[in-house]
């Protein structure tokens, strides 16, 4: 029954240009020698980061030891502190003076 099938059925003819395709392109992947070649690179990266990291901090340790030291700090803000409110004190009295003065040209 399958073979009188086929036999009726009408052969198709195809006129048209045959569709251009792309030739096939090997994807390259890396064996295993790649992935240690290019872990090692890695890890030689992360070596030279860590190792400029580290120069960063010795560099930053050794300028805080130059900075003042807490004492040091603590002086310079009392000084300056009983700068200003030795200033702020003179303030006041020229204006108690002037208030006085002016207070005393009225009577």
């Amino acid at each position: 029954m399958s073979n009188n099938t086929t036999k009726k059925q009408p052969k198709l003819n195809f006129t048209g240009a045959k569709p251009q395709t792309k030739p096939a392109v090997k994807k390259y992947r890396p064996d295993t020698s790649d992935n240690s070649n290019s872990s090692m690179g890695e890890l030689n990266s992360i070596h030279v980061q860590l190792q400029a990291m580290t120069d960063g901090i010795s560099s930053l340790r050794e300028d805080l030891k130059s900075m003042l030291r807490k004492d040091e700090v603590e002086q310079l803000i009392t000084n300056t502190v009983t700068s200003v409110m030795h200033k702020i004190e003179q303030n006041m009295n020229k204006k108690i003076d002037q208030l006085v003065n002016e207070k005393c040209k009225e009577m």
